[in-house]
């Protein structure tokens, strides 16, 4: 018995093998560039420095620290160079999803710039940071956006965030899906909007402005979520809130 798929080879024509390389050399030179600048910071603070003499060594640890601020802005322009001016941004449609395909190595070679970088800003949690370099690489971001700690912004490429938005921790929002073929759908979220924590919000969704989602809720694709309302739930739901009566 052969299950779906099984028959599939991997292909290595000239294309792939020459996008495979690309995805390993691209991702090193960034991030080679990237740490040039903290590695600069390093070299000439032990130059300066006595880490002999426990004083010397306690303004190191504060260097190594405020190094740390300089990889992830070294990090941040270094990838968002390379995704801009390799021109890797991606828009909403079905493509293959073999290196062949021309948006499935962008969308693959976008991923390996970007993942690292916003790891990096989340160990502390930096949400203007994130919504710069978001705006950056391609998300539409309002305003005040609050993005809580270790949420994925898995395609910004194709995500729209409005102005007072607060994202919460542990949430996940990807505009794509992996099924025959590479799914990618534009996500909306207005403003004023909460997505609770631990949410999982799905490619083609549409949520308009003053919505809450409550936390560990499921957004199922292409779903919209009206203005005003709350919905919370696997899939997620409209949750009726009765009005208290006011006494005459």
């Amino acid at each position: 018995m052969k299950y779906r798929g099984e028959e599939k080879k991997v292909e290595l024509d000239a294309v792939s093998i020459s996008r495979l390389i690309l995805l390993f050399i691209i991702p090193i030179v960034a991030y080679g560039v990237a740490l040039f600048p903290p590695a600069l910071v390093i070299y000439f603070s032990t130059k300066i420095l006595n880490l002999e003499n426990l004083f010397h060594l306690l303004i190191f640890c504060i260097v190594l620290v405020l190094d740390y601020l300089v990889l992830i802005f070294s990090a941040i322009f270094s990838t968002a160079f390379f995704i801009n001016t390799l021109n890797l941004k991606y828009e909403e449609g079905e493509y293959g999803k073999s290196l062949k395909d021309k948006t499935a190595f962008k969308y693959a070679l976008y991923f390996a710039l970007y993942y690292p970088a916003y790891r990096l800003i989340n160990i502390f949690v930096l949400p203007p940071i994130k919504s710069f370099y978001l705006s950056m690489i391609g998300c539409k971001i309002g305003k005040n956006v609050f993005l809580a700690g270790e949420e994925w912004i898995a395609d910004p490429c194709v995500m729209e965030i409005g102005d007072n938005t607060m994202v919460g921790g542990r949430s996940l929002i990807t505009g794509h899906l992996a099924e025959d073929k590479l799914i990618i759908k534009k996500v909306k979220i207005g403003k004023n909007c909460l997505i609770g924590g631990e949410s999982f919000i799905m490619p083609g969704v549409t949520i308009e402005d003053n919505v809450v989602v409550g936390a560990k809720s499921l957004v199922t694709k292409n779903k919209k979520l009206e203005k005003g309302k709350i919905y919370a739930g696997i899939p997620a739901k409209e949750i009726k809130v009765e009005k208290k009566k006011e006494k005459g």
